[in-house]
C-alpha cells in the first residue's frame, strides 16, 4: 500500500510536527470532516500538522518524522510491521529506528482501533466494550487539577457517546463521570517506554471536538506529551 496524505500544511515555523490518524470502516464518524476540525485547530495552534487514514504512516521510516500521534482510528487492522513501528515509535528505544520517543493521543476511537493488537490496547489503557444510545447529558469532573493536562480545566456537562472500557491499568486518572452507581474513568495518562501516552472517551462529532474544554484538554495534552529534543541532555 502506498503511504498517502490526505493533506499536509508545509510550514514549520519551529513549532512541533503532529500526525493525525484516523478513519472509520464502519463510517460512523466521519474522518473527512473530523480531521478537518483536527487540522484547523491544532495547525491555528502554530503546529505542523499532518492528517492521513493510512497505516503505513506507523512504519518506522515514516513516523521518525514526527513529535506527536493523535488517533482517531476506529476498527482498522495493523499489519505486524505497523504495530511495531506504532510502538517502537511511543517507547523510544535510542537504538531504534522511529526516532525519539513520540507523544501518543486517543481520542475516543482510539480504544475500538486494532481490535487484533493486544499490545495496542495494553499501551492505550483500554478495550471498547460498549456504549449506550447518545443523547444523555454527562457531567464530567476533573480527578487531578493539579496535573498539566488539567490546566484551566473544570467540571463540565456535555453530550457525547458514553465509551465503557475493558481497563488495561496502570494509568493515572485525569477525568471521570459517575453513571449508574459507578465511576467510569474519561481521561487519563500513563508512560509506555521512553513516551507519553494520552486518551479520553470523548469526541464522538464535531461538536463534541469543537466544545471549548475539549479542545483546550487536547492541547494541554499533546504539549505535556511532548519530548523536547533536549529531554536526554539535562
Amino acid at each position: 500500500m502506498q503511504f498517502i496524505l490526505i493533506r499536509m500544511e508545509r510550514k514549520w515555523h519551529g513549532s512541533m510536527n503532529i500526525v493525525v490518524v484516523g478513519g472509520d470502516d464502519y463510517k460512523y464518524h466521519d474522518f473527512s470532516i473530523i480531521g478537518e476540525a483536527f487540522y484547523s485547530f491544532l495547525n491555528n495552534a502554530g503546529f505542523h500538522v499532518t492528517i492521513t487514514e493510512d497505516c503505513n504512516v506507523f512504519l518506522a521510516k515514516n513516523i521518525k518524522v514526527f513529535d506527536v500521534i493523535v488517533c482517531y482510528m476506529n476498527r482498522k487492522i495493523l499489519r505486524k510491521s505497523q504495530e511495531q513501528g506504532l510502538l517502537d515509535s511511543i517507547t523510544g528505544p535510542p537504538w531504534g529506528k522511529t526516532g525519539k520517543p513520540k507523544g501518543f493521543i486517543g481520542i475516543h476511537t482510539a480504544a475500538c482501533s486494532f481490535p487484533g493488537s493486544g499490545a495496542y490496547h495494553r499501551m492505550l489503557g483500554s478495550k471498547f466494550l460498549v456504549h449506550p444510545e447518545m443523547g444523555e447529558e454527562l457531567y464530567i469532573e476533573v480527578k487531578n487539577p493539579a496535573h498539566p493536562v488539567m490546566k484551566d480545566i473544570s467540571d463540565f456537562t456535555i453530550i457525547d457517546e458514553f465509551y465503557m472500557l475493558e481497563l488495561y491499568p496502570p494509568f493515572e486518572l485525569l477525568l471521570f463521570c459517575r453513571y449508574r452507581g459507578f465511576e467510569h474513568p474519561i481521561a487519563w495518562v500513563k508512560p509506555y517506554g521512553l513516551g507519553r501516552v494520552f486518551y479520553t472517551t470523548l469526541g464522538h462529532g464535531i461538536d463534541q471536538i469543537n466544545n471549548n474544554y475539549f479542545k483546550k484538554m487536547i492541547m494541554n495534552a499533546i504539549e505535556w506529551s511532548i519530548i523536547r529534543r533536549d529531554f536526554f541532555k539535562k
